[in-house]
Parts: C-alpha cells; sequence; structure tokens
C-alpha cells in the first residue's frame, strides 16, 4: 500500500485533530459511561462528511468502536460481573493505540484492522 496522496493525509490529520481530544479524554476518565460517552462521540465522526467519503475503513472504524461499546450492553456474548472493568480496559486500550498510531495510511490501516479483528474474534 501507497501513503495516502497529500489531500487524503490533510483529511486524516483532520480526521485525527477531532479524534484525540475524546481519546485523550478516555484516558483520563474513570466512569465507564462516560468512556463510552466518548468512544460513541468517536465513533460518531466517522459518518460526518467529508470523511466516511474519502477516508477508507472509516466504516469499519465505526463499527470496532461501537463494537466496543456494545461489551456493556453485554450484546453478543456474557461478559460476566466484570464488565464494567473489561469495557474499560478495551476503551483505554482502544484509546492509548489511537493517541500511538502514525498518522499515515498504513498506521491507520493497521488500527482499523485491529479493531476490526477484535469485534470479529468476539461475535
Amino acid at each position: 500500500m501507497t501513503d495516502l496522496e497529500p489531500a487524503d493525509l490533510e483529511l486524516l490529520t483532520g480526521f485525527a485533530a477531532k479524534i484525540d481530544p475524546l481519546m485523550q479524554s478516555v484516558l483520563v476518565s474513570g466512569d465507564v459511561e462516560q468512556m463510552s460517552g466518548f468512544v460513541r462521540e468517536a465513533a460518531w465522526n466517522c459518518t460526518e462528511r467529508p470523511y466516511f467519503e474519502h477516508l477508507p475503513e472509516v466504516g469499519e472504524l465505526y463499527s470496532a468502536w461501537m463494537g466496543i461499546d456494545n461489551v456493556l450492553d453485554g450484546w453478543r456474548a456474557d461478559y460476566g460481573t466484570d464488565i464494567d472493568a473489561l469495557a474499560m480496559r478495551e476503551f483505554r486500550l482502544a484509546a492509548q493505540e489511537w493517541l500511538e498510531m502514525p498518522l499515515t495510511e498504513t498506521g491507520f490501516r493497521h488500527y482499523v484492522r485491529r479493531w476490526g479483528t477484535w469485534v470479529a474474534e468476539d461475535t
């Protein structure tokens, strides 16, 4: 795969600028519902123009982030009594990996694949 064209890399950078503060908030929050809200807001950014039209894989990214959020509902699996702790761990891991991700096509696609795989394995 090649790096994004300059305009697309600019779009990815703009997208990251919207998502980064939400992910930083996930890392400092100690409340699972608040963390969930930050992740849902990040996911909804995937549905906004121009991102969903021009950034590859934002649909899969939306599904991955919402899949993490679904842990709280016990949807798709029985997570037992430690559901809040599991959700918080996954929210933090997704946020940390997002913030450490290189802002390149390769970095973005790797992140999306990693979390898309997590959701697929959890199904």
